[in-house]
């Protein structure tokens, strides 16, 4: 293993979290978009994109991109919901122990003028996807979960964005403009932490 033990290896699993997890998922994001030619406007499409044998599922680029301690899978059924990704500990689930390290909701959003209307892409972000989080339907070990937001239509992100009043700018991702954390009170003892990732696929969604 090129000097590495077991116990650097577990050290160095233990030491990451989920923020870089998610600059891992923005550096394969820029491969991808060097790499594919178009994409259906649909959240499950775009996110079995990243979560396929060309990327994710594949164990040369989970080591390109520095994460391949972890395994990821998708549409899994939680006890109250569907969870689009789920990341594993993989030392933990070869002995059988499947319990998801993080899980993250995936949804497109466009150009539209945000609103509270329930048919906005921007409300169900918040209804049907930070609201999981909080009503504990998606629940881990760890202190944070994430959202990971499409964008199928060109427009000013960050502006955009300012509909979340609960957003603020994390700089942890070199270079991505486009990444948020939020932090939310479920009750006087429980809070959750949530990082949102803004990736735009507008260039390349199919008419």
């Amino acid at each position: 293993m090129n000097g590495i033990t077991k116990f650097n290896f577990s050290f160095d699993y233990f030491e990451r979290d989920l923020k870089y997890i998610l600059n891992a998922i923005h550096e394969c994001y820029l491969k991808i978009l060097t790499e594919i030619e178009s994409v259906n406007p649909i959240e499950n499409d775009i996110r079995d994109v990243f979560i396929s044998e060309k990327y994710f599922n594949n164990p040369n680029i989970r080591e390109e991109l520095g994460v391949k301690e972890y395994l990821f899978d998708k549409e899994i059924q939680t006890i109250k919901g569907r969870a689009d990704i789920r990341i594993l500990n993989m030392i933990e689930s070869i002995s059988g122990n499947l319990k998801p390290y993080y899980f993250i909701e995936c949804k497109v959003l466009d150009a539209s003028k945000p609103t509270s209307s329930k048919s906005n892409l921007y409300t169900k972000y918040k209804i049907e996807g930070i609201n999981r989080f909080l009503d504990k339907k998606y629940e881990t070990p760890k202190e944070a979960n994430g959202m990971i937001g499409f964008f199928i239509k060109k427009t000013n992100i960050k502006k955009q964005c300012e509909f979340f009043e609960e957003f603020t700018f994390c700089d942890y991702i070199v270079g991505c403009e486009n990444f948020y954390i939020s932090e939310h009170s479920i009750d006087e003892l429980d809070s959750i932490k949530l990082y949102h990732l803004m990736l735009d696929f507008s260039s390349k969604i199919r008419d």
